[in-house]
């Protein structure tokens, strides 16, 4: 049988479709390979964000192709962000990134999933895969990830694609299409049978998640009849879901939120529901309003600020984290200064920093000139980080003598380690592999990013 293997770039919305390629490409007559080296198919899925991130791709096709010494049957596959066009290196019509590479055989739009045992025979029509089934479904959103087939404590399901937010900087909307919401009845039937095969936490996960149910495509394709009117679709969905702890639902999140749909009505259910975590990943990007403006991020940072009020007083011991990009367009010393104060000032208890780099085919590409050198672009970065680090410490030792739930993900000698409420990292020692448990653990130190505990 012909192998595969998949390298993924990227956020967690790639490694959730990953999951999805698997199962189609098992349906397709696949068996996963260990290496590289050992497969027919290698499929790189992709991140855009950055031109770096493709920069890193483009490198590893590279050593893809001299596989082909040894395998001149290879197929090399592309899918991600990066591409615009479902084809293959046969079709009329192909993707631009075939302009830029001779190595590549399948460019593959995620959502097109369906499409890829097609693609697969017009590179090799003597091929032996079959038609199958999914290749007649509207979108990849129908084809079960390989987690609903085996066990597993941890699972995420996309609720959505696309987004229609257009920040200035992000690739996103062009690489990933429009915001298209995925049918609440199949969530929740999916949602239903992880529970049912042992899955202790979901997390949900789009663009921006709570945008739910609130684009274009949604209103005009109206698949949100059973939400009763006045409620909004995503807080349904999680009430919904919810109801899970029935059958041993114990842990719901979602990520990643954006500021502008961030309601009251969301807010409330978060402190109302019992499954769903004191944790909230909501990205910032900076904390001053003009630079928020170049950016196009729709909310003022008095707003931002009115949200966190409104999660701490309904919910008081919430963690709360965000994304900051720092040497944007334009900022000037005064606007990283307020960018740092509002920082300081917000308390965040971890934060992703990056300093802002160039993506060819965004608007700021186009309209903005990028005119902070990368020296400044650094200092900035690294004085926020130092401000993280401190902050993170100060928060991380009030945790000493606490108990937490911790979701054990990885075990390694006696070392167990796993994720507490907060969505706190946790070590601890174990005599036995706790992997994929809820244990209790009493929290006795912490080091620059996570905490030490021992078993309670």
């Amino acid at each position: 049988m012909p192998s595969y293997k998949i390298e993924t770039y990227g956020c967690q919305m790639n490694y959730s479709d990953t999951e999805r390629i698997e199962t189609y490409l098992e349906a397709m007559g696949y068996t996963k390979a260990d290496t590289t080296e050992g497969a027919d198919l290698v499929m790189l899925n992709t991140c855009s964000i950055k031109q770096k991130a493709e920069d890193k791709v483009f490198g590893q096709m590279r050593k893809i192709s001299k596989l082909r010494k040894e395998n001149p049957n290879l197929i090399l596959a592309i899918t991600g962000c990066m591409i615009r066009e479902s084809s293959s290196r046969y079709s009329v019509k192909r993707d631009k990134i075939f302009n830029r590479s001779r190595e590549v055989d399948i460019c593959l739009r995620i959502e097109e999933l369906p499409k890829l045992a097609t693609l697969v025979r017009e590179i090799n029509p003597e091929s032996k895969i079959e038609a199958i089934e999914e290749e007649a479904l509207e979108d990849y959103f129908h084809i079960k990830a390989t987690y609903s087939t085996a066990p597993k404590a941890q699972a995420i399901i996309p609720i959505s694609t696309g987004c229609d937010k257009f920040c200035t900087y992000c690739i996103v909307p062009y690489s990933r299409g429009r915001e298209r919401s995925r049918n609440i009845e199949e969530i929740i039937k999916e949602a239903e049978e992880l529970v049912e095969n042992g899955t202790k936490e979901i997390t949900l996960l789009g663009q921006t998640v709570n945008s739910y149910g609130f684009s274009v495509s949604d209103k005009i394709e109206k698949r949100f009849a059973s939400v009763p009117e006045g409620k909004e679709a995503f807080v349904f969905l999680l009430e919904e879901i919810d109801k899970l702890k029935e059958k041993g639902l114990e842990r719901l999140r979602f990520t990643s939120p954006h500021p502008r749909d961030m309601s009251d009505q969301l807010i409330e259910a978060m402190g109302n529901l019992t499954t769903q975590m004191p944790y909230m990943h909501l990205p910032v990007q900076a904390g001053d309003d003009r630079t928020l403006k170049r950016m196009n991020r729709t909310y003022t940072v008095e707003r931002y600020k009115e949200i966190i009020k409104k999660l701490r007083a309904k919910i008081p011991d919430i963690s709360i984290t965000t994304d900051i990009i720092v040497g944007f367009c334009g900022e000037t010393e005064e606007e990283f200064e307020n960018t740092y104060n509002f920082f300081e000032e917000m308390s965040f208890e971890h934060a992703y920093i990056s300093r802002y780099s160039e993506r060819k085919g965004t608007f700021a590409a186009k309209n903005i000139p990028d005119d902070i050198s990368g020296e400044l672009k650094a200092k900035r970065w690294h004085k926020l980080n130092d401000l993280l680090k401190k902050q993170s410490q100060e928060i991380l030792k009030k945790f000493k003598g606490k108990t937490v739930k911790v979701l054990v993900e990885s075990q390694e000698g006696e070392t167990s380690t796993g994720r507490s409420e907060h969505f706190k990292t946790v070590q601890f020692k174990s005599c036995r592999n706790l992997t994929g448990l809820i244990v209790t653990v009493k929290i006795t130190g912490s080091q620059e990013w996570l905490l030490e505990g021992e078993l309670a």
